[in-house]
């Protein structure tokens, strides 16, 4: 990852063989003048002196995307290799969405998906551009030099320095590096982002919501369920902060994905713990997810927004902008709701409660599969699951009613559940070929879920409207139920064919084969 513009002044004084420049990295600031390089002559080409601020989402989304967005005089964005500038349609931009329509949005939009943008690190950049000769005038190579300083302070904390060759010699520049070895610069291949973030002591974590957890095959059902319990807690807590300032919307989704996987595990592996206990843990998860419910049914009615507007005729959308706009004053009194419960020390107390069985374990009388391998268990529910889901299958027609798909949808949540739980016990072969096909019905079993909600929702709103006399926006309302309902139906004929393609021959005897593959 190398970001072109922390030492060019203007890409354009950038030189053609940018490939080939050689980094070193000076702890300090480099001068410029040819007794800092003695034998050399230095002449400067151009200087400048900026204020550089850096972007990343709380995610670190840019950093692992081996990408860098910052903000100097225009906004630069790196990302593969290519380097864009670009203005914002806000002081301080917040989405990719911030930014107007072009190439620069489109790759951020990539990078980011619908994350929030953060300062990560401010600093103060003193850049240089120059020609370096020998003594007789004969020119050796240009340097680009970029001195950093934090800025609470004024002392230059670092200096990065790029070689370019004036010619193919490797021997025209030799003197130019062995004059910077000798001055104290060492050869670095770190970019400008890294060198700011180790000067602002700034760690990128990596962050997601899938579990890393190895367990060996044999260990104890419940030593495995414990840590899993733990770990989806921690992760779901670590997104309450997001929640409650309402950064963006992935904070809600992130943590009610994880409350819902640790409630789904907690009832779906069976004997592990006394099931009194299990239930009580169930209603307990259940009740904080439901306390979010209403909050994330605003998010994707907002977050749908452009698509369901485009769904409609040009002459009716201006009547949906009203529906719209009240959706997110609902939306923001209901965030507020949502932030005063994850504060209060009602649910403190739920969340300690909670911990504090799980730590207490040792104390808790064994049930039937406590002491059992977890893959023999994992194996018997991942099984037990797609049976259910291959029973349903059958009975799926064009005809079947909503809820009986939907019925099927939670199925297959629960299994898949259980593959990003405990998936790494068994063989790849055979674990990877069912994820990805589940992943692939649960696509269209949540757009069909989400089309059939949207539906009655909406026609609910259409008729309060049109009983108040707001006859435009019922007018617009309706043709959205129309193009939701056309859509519906056309999922429909996808679900039922996906659904069979999932519930096949050769699925079947890869579930089964975990089973047997739990007992070795």
């Amino acid at each position: 990852m190398t970001f072109k513009n922390p030492f060019y002044l203007t890409p354009e004084k950038a030189p053609a063989a940018a490939s080939e420049a050689l980094h070193f990295l000076f702890r300090g600031s480099l001068e410029s003048g040819s007794r800092s390089l003695p034998g050399l002559q230095i002449h400067r080409i151009q200087s400048e002196s900026e204020n550089c601020v850096f972007y990343d989402t709380h995610v670190w989304s840019l950093w692992f995307g081996n990408a860098i967005l910052a903000h100097e005089k225009d906004w630069m964005l790196e990302s593969g290799g290519d380097f864009l500038t670009g203005i914002s349609d806000s002081s301080i931009p917040k989405f990719a969405s911030d930014f107007p329509e072009g190439q620069f949005r489109v790759r951020l939009d990539d990078l980011i998906e619908i994350r929030a943008l953060r300062k990560t690190a401010s600093v103060r950049l003193e850049r240089e551009f120059l020609e370096v000769s020998d003594a007789s005038g004969k020119p050796l190579a240009h340097l680009a030099l970029c001195r950093i300083t934090t800025i609470r302070s004024n002392i230059v904390r670092a200096t990065m320095v790029q070689i370019f060759p004036s010619s193919k010699s490797s021997a025209s520049h030799q003197m130019v590096n062995e004059a910077l070895l000798a001055k104290g610069c060492r050869p670095s291949h770190e970019n400008l982002v890294q060198v700011v973030y180790k000067l602002c002591r700034v760690r990128p974590e990596p962050y997601s919501l899938k579990l890393r957890l190895e367990f060996a095959p044999e260990t104890h059902a419940r030593t495995v369920v414990l840590e899993i319990f733990n770990n989806l807690l921690s992760i779901a807590r670590w997104n309450e902060e997001g929640i409650i300032k309402d950064i963006d919307t992935e904070f809600l989704h992130d943590y009610r994905v994880s409350l819902r996987k640790l409630r789904s595990v907690t009832g779906q592996l069976k004997g592990v713990f006394p099931e009194s206990l299990t239930t009580i843990w169930k209603n307990k998860v259940g009740e904080i997810c439901r306390r979010t419910n209403a909050l994330r049914d605003y998010d994707v009615y907002i977050l749908s927004r452009e698509r369901l507007e485009g769904m409609v005729p040009g002459e009716l959308r201006a009547g949906l902008e009203p529906f719209f706009e009240r959706l997110k004053t609902k939306r923001h009194m209901e965030a507020r709701k949502v932030a005063d419960f994850l504060r209060s020390e009602t649910y403190k107390q739920q969340v300690t409660s909670l911990q504090a069985a799980w730590g207490s374990a040792s104390s808790i009388e064994p049930a039937a599969n406590s002491a059992r391998p977890i893959r023999e268990v994992a194996a018997e529910r991942i099984l037990k699951r797609f049976r259910r889901i291959r029973k349903a299958s059958k009975g799926i027609t064009t005809e079947t009613p909503d809820a009986v798909i939907h019925s099927v949808r939670i199925d297959c949540k629960k299994m898949r559940y259980l593959l990003e739980c405990f998936g790494h016990l068994f063989p790849a072969e055979t674990v990877d070929p069912l994820a990805r096909q589940l992943a692939k019905l649960q696509n269209v079993l949540g757009r069909f879920n989400d089309t059939s909600l949207q539906q009655k929702y909406l026609l609910q709103q259409a008729v309060g409207h049109l009983e108040s006399g707001e006859t435009q926006l019922a007018l617009s309302l309706g043709g959205l139920i129309g193009s939701l309902h056309h859509e519906h139906s056309a999922l429909r004929n996808k679900v039922s064919a996906r659904l069979h393609r999932f519930a096949r021959g050769s699925n079947a005897r890869r579930a089964a084969s975990l089973s047997i593959t739990g007992k070795n």
